[in-house]
């Protein structure tokens, strides 16, 4: 279930959900008004198979989400837009040659998707999949026999000019991605970076890639697991887009 604690830990509020799991739980607006939400389901390998939830403030669910066009929503994401929208991660098992990866000529992958859903009418304004866009080679996570999740999308945001930033653990690489067209407008990170990283800016097996009110970019560095440096981080990061280079701006570290 979503808990909420006081600043001394103790809890405030509780709501169980018997049989499922609740991620991603926070505080967003929606019409105007403060709104709590969440993802509520169950983990099917690896992934959320279930639906959205915003409570209003009275902790009262006022609305439930589904992923659009047969779709099942993912834990990783469901932000509110200011257009009334909200943009939704999901996954797709799709078969496909995976020789260039070293694999069977019929693999199995994990097509990760983004859909931007009309929260009004609940229509699919736009859906965007990995496949197609994202090469294979990119990815740094091992072949598995069974279906291969080779990019894990786990964060969408909206950029200053609208565009869309989105975090792909298994490529090391944040997205940058024309709202209209889908096609990637550059790649920040992973093995294909479209721009210089500074001392201290690469970051692998990232979360929550958000643009921040003064322009940089801050991310969670999660490379303390599965592995690639000690400890992961929390970063900021200075990008120009304009000479393509990124700088460490700060960092944050566990003391111990």
């Amino acid at each position: 279930g979503a808990v909420i604690a006081d600043e001394s830990g103790q809890p405030v509020w509780e709501y169980p959900t018997p049989g499922e799991e609740v991620y991603n739980f926070q505080a967003q607006i929606y019409r105007g008004q403060p709104v709590l939400t969440w993802w509520q389901g169950k983990i099917v390998s690896g992934h959320g198979a279930g639906g959205y939830v915003i409570a209003n403030q009275a902790y009262q669910p006022i609305a439930h989400v589904q992923g659009g066009a047969g779709l099942i929503g993912d834990l990783h994401e469901f932000l509110i837009t200011t257009r009334g929208t909200a943009l939704i991660t999901s996954y797709v098992m799709t078969h496909t040659d995976l020789r260039v990866v070293g694999g069977s000529r019929s693999g199995l992958i994990q097509d990760a998707v983004f859909q931007e859903i009309d929260l009004t009418s609940g229509r699919v304004l736009l859906e965007w999949h990995s496949f197609g866009n994202i090469p294979l080679s990119e990815s740094y996570w091992p072949l598995t026999q069974w279906s291969w999740d080779y990019v894990h999308l786990n964060s969408i945001d909206v950029d200053a000019d609208g565009q869309l930033l989105v975090s792909s653990r298994n490529t090391h690489t944040v997205y940058k991605i024309d709202r209209r067209s889908g096609k990637i407008i550059w790649r920040l990170g992973g093995k294909h970076s479209d721009f210089a990283m500074g001392p201290g800016a690469t970051f692998a097996w990232q979360h929550d890639a958000r643009r921040q009110a003064d322009g940089t970019i801050t991310i969670f560095d999660n490379e303390g697991a599965p592995g690639g440096a000690p400890q992961s981080r929390a970063i900021v990061l200075a990008v120009d887009e304009q000479r393509r280079t990124a700088s460490l701006k700060r960092q944050f570290l566990h003391p111990q």
